[in-house]
């Protein structure tokens, strides 16, 4: 039973980051019904803008982390300005294939800065390590955890409770009515790039802190899709539940069914289940089922 806490809760470490991941495809999806196929990019962007802040320019990690979120945040903006804004009123297809096409440019860009070299990445944040009996949580999954539900959380407070978090859901309700009320639909398009480009970066700081940044850091961008697939595309909450259910899924066979010799069944196990999920419900979880008349 012991045994079984434990992987249930490292499960949920993990999953509240894979969670704050999902958030940032599903805030981009409402706002413009396109999905963005590039945010493995943007997690190695916004880590590497925390870690030329903090480890090259050595500012305390309290300035170089607002400071690295806030240069996330305008490079994406910047991004969305060259890429998505000459496409809005056209089809969201259109956007998802070019955020496809704009994932190739940022590897290919990327490829050139890194190349095969990764950068070493502890913060050494105080020691919150849990240590009851058996049970052993370490201090970096757990400030992982942490950092990202209190973002999790600051996003979903900017969303319900102020007056950019209306016009945001205003505009991703209809595009077309909320500028007929007077809202700027494309600077709150804008706004919510930046804002997703931000959440990002602190899922991609607190992965790197497990270890090191490279390149190879953008493939748990990938781990966003079964999660938003599974709690529904349009849905925050569904985002939350998503992420910890693809980490306890992730835990659960890593400690059980690859020991019986299935290596790297881990890697596979969230998309299996994202099939089995589709199957029973095709819009997720707690997606909004929508019936189109033909």
């Amino acid at each position: 039973m012991t045994d079984l806490l434990q992987v249930l809760g490292s499960g949920v470490l993990v999953g509240l980051v894979y969670a704050l991941l999902g958030l940032c495809i599903v805030i981009i999806f409402k706002a413009s019904e396109s999905f963005n196929f590039a945010i493995g990019e943007f997690l190695v962007i916004g880590s590497f803008l925390f870690y030329l802040l903090f480890f090259d320019l050595h500012l305390p990690f309290l300035i170089a982390l607002p400071l690295g979120l806030l240069a996330a945040a305008l490079a994406g903006a910047i991004i969305e300005r060259l890429t998505i804004k000459p496409l809005l009123g056209r089809s969201p297809i259109s956007m998802t294939i070019v955020t496809l096409g704009l994932g190739f440019f940022l590897r290919a860009c990327l490829q050139l800065i890194f190349g095969s070299h990764s950068y070493s990445f502890f913060l050494e944040l105080p020691d919150i390590s849990f240590d009851a009996g058996n049970l052993l949580f370490l201090s970096d999954p757990i400030w992982a955890g942490i950092l990202s539900l209190t973002t999790f959380g600051l996003v979903m407070f900017l969303l319900f409770r102020t007056r950019w978090g209306l016009a945001i859901r205003a505009t991703s309700e209809n595009q077309a009515k909320a500028m007929a009320f007077g809202i700027n639909a494309r600077f709150i398009l804008m706004i919510v790039w930046a804002l997703s480009s931000a959440c990002i970066a602190v899922a991609g700081i607190m992965i790197s802190n497990f270890g090191a940044l490279s390149i190879v850091s953008s493939i748990v961008g990938l781990r966003a899709m079964p999660v938003v697939l599974i709690g529904g595309m349009d849905s925050i909450g569904g985002a939350l539940i998503g992420g910890v259910i693809v980490g306890i899924c992730e835990s659960l066979v890593g400690a059980y069914l690859e020991p019986l010799g299935l290596t790297g069944f881990k890697e596979v196990a969230p998309y299996i289940l994202l099939l089995i999920v589709l199957l029973i419900r095709p819009y997720g979880l707690f997606g909004t089922v929508r019936i189109e008349r033909v």
